[in-house]
């Protein structure tokens, strides 16, 4: 369903220049997981919703084209410097990096044309925007990307380590699956979601770095060990390997107990078996 929504929304052929709907299709069509969609139809589904089409794919389709939009912009050389991406030349490699700032940079805007459409009503959407940029603001997505860089090469603490990764990954991740109780307008489950999804999210990032030491790079589709290489404060830079995939585990444990407590096991268990994905995944 995201994927038909996907190309209904960004077609080959539109408006618009066709090297940047391009630029924009390349990535968004690489291949992905569609976690943050993902997140966002399950949690509408298990807060009760019951139309996914029309009440919670366009804003979960949103998501994916920010996310698209991120990782243009991470692999950048200003940024992380990444030559690849799920097996493939980065965006950038293929298109330069002007091209490449401009279809992250459009992706970002023509995700809140998306978000806005479907029949939910108006300030259930304008709550859900708000809970989207608070994640992806100047203290989300955005300020973790900063001290991301600003604190390349230096010795990582634990106060750092954390700041980037609930904000450069964690906070989206959450804020995914809130927008879904938000939109079966589900009161008692929202803050429930951003508890659980505060916790995945960071199991997320930490098992991300955690590949990036130890992946088969096949199957990450990019080199690993970038993280060391450009001295990136990282959960292995601190604790290693071993702690780290150990936290990440206990940090996804507390989530299956909060969701089995708060929702029950015979309904909670899609977000159950996917919070165990985030940490048994080799890619």
């Amino acid at each position: 369903m995201v994927e038909e929504e996907l190309e209904q929304f960004l077609p080959e052929n539109g408006p618009g220049p066709t090297i940047l709907r391009k630029a924009m299709r390349y990535t968004l069509f690489a291949g992905g997981k569609r976690l943050r969609p993902v997140l966002a139809i399950m949690g509408y589904e298990i807060a009760g919703g019951e139309d996914v089409k029309h009440e919670i794919l366009p804003q979960a389709a949103a998501l994916e084209l920010i996310h698209t939009f991120t990782l243009i912009h991470d692999d950048l050389p200003a940024m992380d410097d990444d030559d690849m991406r799920r097996g493939k030349p980065s965006n950038h490699k293929v298109f330069g990096e002007g091209i490449a700032v401009l279809a992250g940079d459009t992706l970002l805007v023509e995700a809140f044309r998306l978000f806005i459409q479907g029949k939910l009503p108006h300030d259930v959407k304008l709550r859900m925007l708000d809970e989207l940029i608070d994640a992806i603001g100047v203290d989300g997505v955005m300020g973790g990307q900063a001290y991301d860089l600003l604190y390349e090469g230096r010795e990582a603490t634990p106060e750092i380590v954390d700041y980037i990764h609930s904000r450069k990954t964690g906070g989206f991740i959450r804020a995914a699956l809130t927008i879904g109780g938000m939109a079966a307008q589900n009161e008692r489950l929202v803050p429930v979601y951003r508890e659980i999804g505060n916790l995945i999210g960071l199991a997320f990032q930490i098992t991300d770095d955690v590949l990036d030491v130890v992946g088969d790079e096949k199957k990450l589709g990019k080199p690993i060990k970038n993280d060391e290489a450009a001295g990136k404060s990282t959960y292995p830079a601190l604790y290693g390997v071993e702690e780290s995939m150990r936290r990440a585990r206990e940090l996804v444990d507390k989530a299956i107990g909060l969701a089995n407590y708060n929702i029950g096991p015979e309904i909670a268990w899609p977000l159950v078996e996917l919070a165990k994905f985030i940490v048994e995944r080799d890619h």
